[in-house]
């Protein structure tokens, strides 16, 4: 409890909420990754992101504390080499972003960091048998990105994100590009 009100203290003071930068996003994204399986290739897919970001000035004030929650779609697809035959895996995310950004100026900064994802939804389609399974959940994929403001209120965020490793049964290496655009409220 000590912990918690130290930290509301401190980001309560009058320069941190001065310097305090929240608000909210949403774009699109391209995910990419691997499937396992001889024969098999994996076909890249456009998902959404949306939720809400904040910023927290760290000492110095060049460099700040990136975080949110998220709501984020990693969508794949397998394709048969032989066949042609496609299933498309439809994973949703929690996101809590984490994150160093550094912002030489009030309208752009550079971030990096990584990401708690915690899944809350799997399904697939175009085979009656196939289903998502053992997914690994909480996972930490990397990111990095750039933020930019076209004016106070108006701006994007262009990020990477990617994960080595597997994400379910027969799904891995996750890898994606996405651009949001983002309205902030400070």
């Amino acid at each position: 409890m000590k912990k918690m009100l130290v930290i509301l203290f401190l980001f309560s003071s009058h320069s941190a909420l001065a310097a305090l930068d929240y608000g909210i996003e949403a774009g699109a994204r391209q995910q990419s990754g691997d499937v396992a399986g001889a024969n098999f290739s994996a076909n890249s897919r456009w998902g959404m992101q949306a939720g809400a970001f904040a910023h927290f000035p760290m000492e110095g004030g060049l460099a700040h504390f990136r975080t949110g929650i998220l709501y984020t779609q990693r969508p794949l697809e397998s394709e048969s080499d032989i066949t042609g035959h496609k299933i498309q895996y439809n994973l949703d995310y929690l996101d809590f972003p984490l994150a160093i950004l550094f912002k030489p100026q009030e309208k752009f900064g550079i971030y990096m960091g990584f990401i708690a994802s915690v899944n809350i939804a799997k399904s697939c389609t175009g085979d009656s048998a196939c289903k998502v399974s053992d997914i690994d959940t909480p996972n930490f994929p990397m990111i990095f990105g750039a933020m930019m403001k076209f004016n106070p209120k108006l701006g994007m965020n262009v990020y990477f994100d990617g994960a080595n490793g597997s994400v379910a049964k027969g799904l891995g290496n996750y890898k994606s590009f996405g651009i949001n655009l983002t309205f902030s409220m400070d």
